[in-house]
């Protein structure tokens, strides 16, 4: 009977030092999985878009969620494809130019469309945020009252060589696909090295929808209203209602890879809403 007595008060021991520990692994995983909610997350490059500012393979990049706050959404319904709303916790700050930032994919079905991608994720470069107008003259990144450089200048001179060459070609060689850009309609002639001018939009900007700006914003205005705009007798419309402006209500941003002659980023699927930005890199 004393044996059992001690047996018992050994397996009571046991039983609360491994109560206790499972209570802490608990906490502390609940701990570790709010701060990669609200504080950081850590990611890899595999490609080479952002050299030679970050090399490709580089792992544990740690993202910063803080400055624009932590975004809070039904991770459930988001893998699955179902509508759901993107909040952000409170941040200390704003995006800023040249931010280095990670992404979630602004595509699921095509480049013609916006979505939120959660099996996939971008690391650019912010060279432009919303309220800025963006133009990109002999492969360099211009924004309207930005005196710095956007980017990493070498690079853009490759982009600026490369065009030098193609213009000593024949006509019939002078334009490879990968060196046009949005919004791809032979009208513009917009390349990665002559683009723009155009607004990045941000919430409260005003824009009036003519035939270039629909076919550069309709996408984003698709996205917000839950509408597909169309472009007929000559206008633009939004269900039944003629779309002579459209006001935004959101934020996006131009995102960009530092090796500007390949890298497949803003320049050719578009503008980043600012709620798909995970963080900004420390």
């Amino acid at each position: 009977m004393v044996v059992n007595k001690r047996i018992m008060k050994a397996a009571g021991r046991v039983f609360n030092i491994v109560f206790e520990i499972v209570g802490w692994l608990s906490v502390l995983a609940i701990t570790y999985v709010l701060l990669l909610i609200v504080v950081f997350d850590t990611f890899s490059t595999p490609t080479g878009s952002m050299t030679p500012t970050i090399k490709p393979g580089s792992r544990w990049m740690i993202i910063n969620k803080l400055k624009l706050g932590g975004r809070i959404f039904d991770v459930y319904d988001a893998a699955a494809g179902l509508p759901f709303k993107v909040r952000r916790l409170p941040g200390y700050g704003k995006l800023e130019n040249n931010d280095i930032i990670v992404f979630n994919g602004t595509f699921t079905d095509g480049w013609d469309s916006v979505a939120m991608n959660m099996y996939r994720y971008y690391c650019k470069r912010a060279v432009a945020v919303a309220g800025d107008t963006l133009e990109i003259r002999d492969g360099h990144y211009r924004v309207s009252g930005f005196d710095g450089t956007l980017g990493v200048e070498s690079e853009q001179l490759q982009v600026c060589h490369y065009k030098k060459y193609l213009a000593s070609l024949p006509d019939s060689l002078a334009h490879p696909g990968w060196f046009q850009t949005l919004p791809y309609d032979g009208e513009t002639g917009w390349t990665i090295a002559d683009f723009g001018p155009i607004v990045v939009p941000a919430v409260g900007t005003t824009l009036p929808i003519d035939r270039l700006n629909y076919r550069i914003y309709r996408k984003y205005i698709a996205w917000e209203t839950g509408i597909q705009p169309e472009w007929r007798d000559d206008r633009a419309w939004l269900g039944d209602t003629p779309l002579d402006s459209y006001t935004f209500t959101e934020n996006y941003c131009f995102a960009a890879g530092d090796h500007a002659i390949d890298s497949q980023d803003s320049r050719y699927w578009g503008l980043v809403p600012e709620k798909f930005i995970v963080g900004v890199k420390l």
